[in-house]
């Protein structure tokens, strides 16, 4: 297994940078302040993601400018990664959790997210060495884009109906 390290940049949520032990990988970059749609940048690689939909979307993933493959996601879950080669994979998480896994159509979890709570912006990604390289960096880039774009949501969810919630439980 391989150990990657995540880091939110700033405080926006809205850049990270991946690396391993020694070294810096790339960078995802959403490109506004209210969008879904960002650039991962590394040494050999570009890789876009376009969003459609808040909450059943469909992001398209571009890599070095070829359109290579769909994901679709739920703010309920049912996140699925699906490559023009056939390739399928499914990103699971348990609720109330940053921590989330990759698996294969087989069921084998081949990246693993790990983050301990409260530490807000930063993790650990565990990768298969099974993974070719090319799929090992796609696949870590899109899971770390859909997760940071899930966590997003969920907190803007909250802060929309806690006020409601609140409304409703002490009255007005």
């Amino acid at each position: 297994m391989n150990i990657l390290h995540w880091k939110q940049k700033d405080w926006s949520g809205r850049e990270f940078a991946l690396r391993t032990t020694d070294q810096p990988l790339g960078n995802i970059t959403f490109t506004g302040w209210s969008g879904y749609d960002a650039v991962y940048t590394s040494g050999t690689a570009t890789i876009s993601f376009t969003n459609k939909g808040w909450f059943d979307q469909e992001v398209t993933i571009t890599y070095n400018g070829e359109e290579i493959g769909k994901a679709t996601a739920s703010l309920f879950g049912k996140t699925k990664v699906l490559f023009n080669s056939g390739e399928t994979y499914l990103l699971k998480s348990k609720p109330f959790s940053y921590n989330r896994e990759v698996q294969d159509e087989s069921g084998e979890t081949l990246i693993s997210f790990k983050q301990p709570a409260f530490s807000f912006g930063k993790g650990d990604i565990i990768v298969s060495e099974e993974l070719p390289d090319l799929t090992r960096e796609v696949l870590v880039s899109t899971s770390l884009y859909l997760k940071s774009v899930a966590e997003h949501q969920a907190a803007i969810l909250i802060i929309i109906f806690i006020p409601i919630f609140v409304r409703n439980v002490f009255g007005s």
